[in-house]
């Protein structure tokens, strides 16, 4: 990842990355391999929580909702404005293509859940580590499962440490005032290449100790869930000012939206300490 920072610009970033992300199709593919129950899996998009384990089943649902709405995708997509030198015309393309894009990874994201349900439940597996999800994609896809299942995490992984690796060398770039840019040599850039480099040593540590990755990965969605509000509630002042915005500010429809996302953001931030000292293990 770190390779990549270096050399490549931000276009190699955004575009290289989603482009290999595309590999995790295979849970599609391996969810209608499995034949479920679509009408099940319908009625499964209502929430219900279980009967037992109640604690850990919403601490889980709070991490999904932490990774599915992390801020750091704001500073990400602000910044890769920037970069990309945008004008009031790319606004239209690219409101078009974010609502898409979510639409398609929360997708893939219900396909991921329909085959884990499909799988781990019927032989009542609980899932406590990463080597267990090894053969999430087997009962469908045979050994080629496995191999597609490695791809994805892989790509999954790299992706998102390039994206959260640059969002906060941007937010402390911008902040303390730094010349940045992923399009820049680097050394034009130092403290911003020296902000990403280090913060790719500091994230490798965790791992290199022995610590449990996979709690590690749900508390860290818990804590990204429960810092929403810091980022949430000033975009909704600031997307409303028309000093900075002028014609652009939110309609109706937008500022619904985002208050109903202000509302989840300051729930979340309520009760996620709760929740991980009940469930998070």
């Amino acid at each position: 990842g770190w390779l990549v920072l270096w050399r490549g610009n931000f276009g190699t970033v955004e575009k290289g990355a989603a482009t290999l992300g595309l590999v995790s199709i295979v849970f599609a593919i391996g969810a209608a391999a499995l034949h479920p129950r679509w009408t099940s899996v319908g009625a499964g998009l209502i929430p219900t929580a279980p009967s037992h384990d109640r604690a850990r089943y919403w601490y889980l649902a709070l991490s999904v909702l932490g990774a599915s709405i992390s801020p750091y995708l704001y500073f990400f997509y602000s910044a890769g404005a920037v970069e990309d030198k945008w004008t009031p015309e790319h606004l239209v393309v690219n409101r078009t293509t974010a609502s898409l894009g979510n639409l398609f990874g929360g997708g893939l994201s219900l396909m991921v859940l329909v085959v884990a349900a499909l799988v781990f439940l019927p032989r009542d597996i609980r899932v406590d580590k990463y080597e267990q999800l090894g053969m999430i994609l087997t009962p469908a896809l045979h050994h080629p499962g496995f191999v597609f299942f490695l791809a994805t995490l892989a790509i999954t992984c790299f992706g998102t440490t390039l994206e959260i690796t640059l969002s906060l060398a941007y937010v402390l770039a911008q902040g303390l005032g730094w010349t940045w840019s992923e399009n820049l040599r680097p050394a034009r850039d130092s403290r911003f290449t020296a902000t990403y480099t280090v913060t790719i040593f500091l994230a490798a540590i965790p791992v290199m100790v022995g610590t449990d990755v996979l709690k590690l990965t749900n508390f860290s969605m818990v804590l990204t869930a429960a810092s929403l509000p810091i980022s949430v509630l000033p975009l909704v002042v600031l997307m409303n000012d028309r000093d900075v915005m002028e014609k652009h500010v939110n309609g109706i429809a937008s500022n619904l939206a985002l208050g109903a996302l202000a509302v989840i953001s300051v729930v979340l931030f309520v009760v996620a300490v709760p929740l991980q000292m009940m469930g998070g293990g």
